[in-house]
């Protein structure tokens, strides 16, 4: 007779079950699937939203700085409508592409099981803030801004336009009353005191400018501060808010054109006007948004930096500016920015 073999029996532990299932038990008790990475703990390090919404911001900026400067080149040898139907056709254009992609790799991309969805979806109310936000927020920002650089010298209707950062501050001062808002419209004040001081001073020096450009000027600020407190409060998304607008936008500066016998022989500056589009009008926006959204709001004061940006450019292309004053004047915007963004830290790292 042969000898019996002795079948070894995998080691059990206390509950009768194998060491390897019994882990696998365990795993499943505490919720984790076996070979899935362990998620980080409560001490472990997330991304914080508020410098992923200032990334955005600042990239926002970075395309509105080359904005007074390519408009005005193109101004100089293009009708104002004609102007207007480039900037807006390609912006309203380069949207749609974006938006064709967002969705195209939703459907793709199916939901998760028991996955929210980052946004809920838009009532009518929604769907009306966002006409409203899109028509004069993002159209009228615009279009007023170049009837100011038609009409005004372009370094003060410049400045004037990105002025909107000190009526958001204001707005937030007046319905948000704490300590915080009231610094900030303390620096606000400063911040329109240097913006005075350098429209007066480049006032005094041209006599090219006419009251059209300056108050077209001004509501492009306020159209501004109205986009950038409007955006953040509807539950449509950024873009198609401002598809909504571009394509109004769009239609009336066609109508504009028309009216005026614009001439539509192309020329090279229809480029600039395209990069206008698709750069600063519908890239920049679209980064803004995304940082206004991320941030609600609470970034807008980063805004200020965008009319010392846009004047160093004028300037390096060889833009006059005013003397002493005028540079007293950016000063004073300067300290505005610094003084409303470390206000702004130091209440959010207050609320942490």
């Amino acid at each position: 007779m042969g000898r019996r073999v002795r079948r070894r029996r995998p080691r059990t532990s206390t509950a009768g079950l194998p060491r390897r299932a019994e882990g696998r038990v365990n795993q499943s008790a505490h919720g984790v699937r076996p070979g899935t990475p362990a998620r980080p703990g409560p001490g472990a390090s997330r991304p914080d939203p508020r410098r992923a919404g200032a990334a955005f911001a600042l990239g926002g900026i970075a395309f509105w700085s080359t904005n007074a400067l390519a408009g005005s080149s193109a101004l100089a040898t293009l009708d104002l409508g004609i102007v207007l139907f480039l900037q807006f056709a390609s912006g309203t254009l380069a949207l749609g592409v974006v938006e064709t992609v967002v969705r195209t790799r939703s459907r793709r991309r199916p939901p998760s099981a028991g996955s929210t969805p980052l946004r809920q979806t838009p009532t009518r109310g929604d769907w009306r803030t966002a006409i409203w936000v899109g028509t004069l927020g993002f159209g009228g920002t615009m279009t007023f801004q170049y009837v100011g650089f038609a009409y005004a010298p372009v370094v003060e209707s410049n400045i004037i336009a990105y002025g909107w950062p000190m009526f958001a501050a204001v707005w937030l001062a007046v319905t948000v009353r704490n300590k915080s808002t009231a610094a900030s419209l303390v620096f606000a004040f400063v911040g329109f005191t240097g913006v005075a001081m350098m429209t007066l001073v480049q006032g005094g020096h041209s006599a090219s400018g006419s009251p059209l450009g300056y108050v077209s000027a001004l509501l492009s600020a306020l159209f501004m501060a109205f986009y950038t407190l409007g955006v953040g409060r509807t539950r449509v998304p950024a873009r198609r808010v401002m598809i909504i607008g571009g394509t109004v936008a769009c239609c009336s500066s066609l109508v504009i054109a028309l009216a005026t016998g614009a001439d539509w022989t192309p020329t090279t500056a229809w480029w600039a006007m395209i990069y206008v589009g698709v750069g600063p009008c519908a890239a920049g926006y679209l980064l803004w948004s995304v940082g206004m959204t991320r941030s609600h709001g609470r970034l807008a004061p980063l805004g200020y930096a965008t009319p010392l940006l846009s004047t160093c450019v004028l300037l390096l292309d060889g833009r006059t500016f005013g003397g002493t004053i005028a540079a007293a004047g950016a000063a004073c915007v300067l300290l505005c920015t610094v003084g409303v963004l470390v206000v702004d830290g130091r209440s959010a790292s207050s609320r942490l």
